[in-house]
């Protein structure tokens, strides 16, 4: 295969970390397709050809405001999972590069991505591609409702010569899912490289080493706001290249309130209230569950339902068909982040 489809950090056949991601993603379904039609109302005419970066197995287009009918095309460099959009939904798909995407100059009204440019290992050169595409005063925009990819900002600090330091683990099929990501600050770097060198002379055993050393690594370093971080590099990479007073970014949040869904039901410990805060998608019973946890109570979780949850589960040991009759409506809240411009 072409060396222009080596554009991310995805293994070319894997379809099962996106399907994982949906599943998450499912929870608060109705909430973030509220998100896509505030964002559609704001910046669509209904008509634009829209090509979308990194479409993988074809989420957000099967999600988008259905009153769109402009021409939406899905480009991504992964046969397979174009192979896979195919199946879920019709439409037009390409296989690609975001680095070289094969549309004229100035041909497209929109070129978006959705959870696909923080993959990217070069986002100066695909965001001047994009610009290339674009027509006069066309919209670039980007959504995420995950944590930022971890390779590019480990890749990005190490190109830097910058101490950095991940803290994760691989899950089974071999990605790295960070916790955090920590570095020494440029400020410190020069004392933390002196003392570390010295530490190497001091101690010849590695385990009196390590000690010492982790020690030093929590005095100098501090962590990475990961979606800080990728969101002021992608702003940063679209400046030489867009009206930098259309640049912006921010949070986009919905919250739905309904009857669950089926996948809504068959989580654990029956939540109502679903949330999506930065990536990291949750249950709980109700608000109370979620406040409790949020002021650290744990131990008052499960002895301060509200009344109606406490009625509904009271009755569901005694009477099922009855219980579903009066349960408590469920909750959804979205928090996706964006960035966009104009050419």
């Amino acid at each position: 295969m072409s060396d222009i489809f080596k554009d991310s950090t995805w293994d070319l056949e894997d379809i099962e970390l996106l399907d994982e991601f949906e599943k998450g993603r499912n929870l608060v379904l109705r909430a973030t397709k509220q998100i896509f039609r505030d964002f559609y109302k704001q910046n669509f005419q209904g008509n634009e050809k829209v090509l979308e970066v990194g479409s993988g197995t074809g989420f957000l287009k099967r999600n988008w405001p259905e009153n769109f009918h402009g021409e939406w095309i899905q480009l991504d460099s992964q046969p397979a999972f174009l192979k896979e959009a195919k199946k879920r939904s019709n439409g037009t798909y390409i296989q690609g590069s975001a680095y070289r995407i094969p549309f004229p100059d100035e041909s497209l009204d929109v070129v978006c991505g959705y959870g696909s440019y923080d993959v990217l290992m070069d986002l100066e050169k695909a965001t001047k591609e994009a610009s290339r595409v674009l027509k006069e005063d066309g919209l670039f925009f980007h959504l995420l409702d995950l944590s930022p990819c971890s390779e590019p900002i480990m890749k990005d600090l190490n190109d830097r010569q910058v101490p950095s330091k991940i803290d994760g683990w691989e899950n089974s099929k071999g990605y790295i899912q960070s916790k955090s990501i920590s570095f020494v600050p440029e400020e410190k770097v020069k004392d933390f490289n002196k003392i570390t060198a010295k530490l190497n002379n001091d101690y010849s055993d590695l385990r009196d080493f390590g000690e010492e050393h982790n020690k030093l690594w929590r005095k100098y370093s501090q962590e990475i706001q990961t979606h800080d971080y990728f969101d002021r590099k992608l702003r940063d990479s679209l400046t030489p290249y867009f009206n930098t007073e259309t640049i912006e970014s921010g949070d986009l949040t919905a919250s739905f309130k309904g009857e669950r869904t089926k996948q809504q039901k068959k989580t654990d410990n029956e939540p109502f209230l679903f949330l999506n805060e930065a990536g990291k998608f949750y249950g709980y019973s109700n608000f109370t569950q979620y406040n409790m946890l949020r002021l650290n109570f744990p131990n008052m979780l499960n002895i301060l339902p509200t009344g109606h949850d406490c009625a509904y589960r009271i009755l569901k040991q005694i009477s099922p068909s009855l219980a579903q009759k009066i349960e408590p409506s469920c909750s959804e809240i979205s928090s996706v982040k964006y960035v966009s411009a104009r050419k």
